[in-house]
């Protein structure tokens, strides 16, 4: 087994010019049109650069003409062609229509056009609906055969990941069984689990083999941390870990418990000053934040319009007390 160890020093390695990162703008209303700033959690429309999500259950309309460069669209729900409305992606672009996806039209004829790289992937009065598993990229046919349906090898396999506090150190470790193509690993840390910053990078190890890795990271917090990966292919694309969250050194006793779709922190102890509390999807997108003056006894947030499942309520002061905890809705 090859391991390899690393150590955080007072300066961060420097970021790679090659990797590509993209934001998150993800579909956070049902029904709704493309157009509408709305229905994105970014609250403006898709731009390129953007992974662009639309989750299981949810259906957007397209009824506008885009064009957009670097995107990654994932369709988890039903992403719905409206007429006269047009799709243009560059080659850097992919669109995944995940099982139990959906990409259609229901007027269709050749107006309801996506394209990639110069190349028609889906036209409405031929493909009409195409369901998941499906993949299109600039590698793929042109339509009625612009999706493939043969699911795609991860370039990276993990077997583990994980992050432990030891005095004042936290260490990473993570373990692959696969890797393809990798260049890579980013370490990147997050204070409140939504703004990331990368903290040092790891080569990439023999891709024929199980490789094992260590990271230590000598400038951690006392606060509650989270910790993701985010692999680096060799052409530059990248793909981001599931999160995993380290526990504050001291953190105050506090409970927090769900009643139906109300949230409740109960505190041991005051917290002095405001506590601003969020409430984070385990991508790390911000589903709701509201800041309570006075931290005492119980507080309540209400999560009525998050559809259910599982959730992390983060909490601080801004003064470097913190918490997060797991929740159920």
């Amino acid at each position: 087994m090859n391991k390899k160890f690393y150590a955080l020093m007072l300066l961060a390695l420097p970021f790679t010019a090659f990797s590509q990162a993209r934001t998150l703008n993800q579909a956070k209303t049902n029904g709704t049109n493309w157009s509408s700033t709305s229905t994105w959690s970014l609250g403006r429309l898709p731009a390129s650069g953007d992974s662009i999500v639309i989750p299981s259950g949810y259906t957007v309309w397209l009824d506008i003409s885009a064009s957009l460069n670097n995107v990654y669209i994932n369709i988890g729900g039903t992403l719905e062609v409206d007429k006269n409305s047009v799709l243009t992606l560059d080659i850097a672009s992919a669109i995944m229509i995940q099982s139990g996806g959906l990409l259609s039209t229901t007027h269709p004829s050749a107006t309801e056009i996506i394209t990639i790289g110069g190349v028609k992937k889906y036209s409405g009065n031929t493909d009409v609906t195409i369901s998941g598993f499906g993949y299109a990229s600039g590698s793929t046919g042109t339509s009625p055969a612009g999706f493939s349906s043969t699911p795609m090898t991860l370039p990276v396999t993990y077997v583990s990941f994980t992050a432990v506090r030891n005095a004042g150190d936290v260490t990473l470790d993570w373990t692959t069984a696969t890797e393809t193509n990798n260049s890579h690993f980013e370490v990147e840390r997050s204070l409140d689990g939504s703004d990331w910053t990368t903290i040092g990078t790891v080569a990439a190890g023999t891709g024929a083999r199980e490789n094992s890795y260590h990271f230590t990271d000598a400038m951690a917090s006392g606060t509650e941390i989270w910790y993701r990966l985010r692999q680096v292919d060799l052409d530059g694309q990248a793909q981001c870990s599931h999160i995993v969250l380290v526990a504050g050194a001291t953190t105050a006793k506090t409970t927090v418990v769900a009643t139906g779709k109300t949230i409740n922190v109960l505190f041991a102890q005051p917290v002095s000053g405001p506590v601003t509390a969020r409430l984070i999807a385990l991508n790390g997108q911000v589903l709701q934040q509201e800041t309570f003056e006075q931290a005492a006894g119980t507080l309540s947030l209400g999560a009525s319009r998050v559809p259910n499942g599982v959730y992390v309520v983060y909490l601080s002061d801004g003064k470097g007390w913190s918490m997060a905890r797991k929740i159920l809705l």
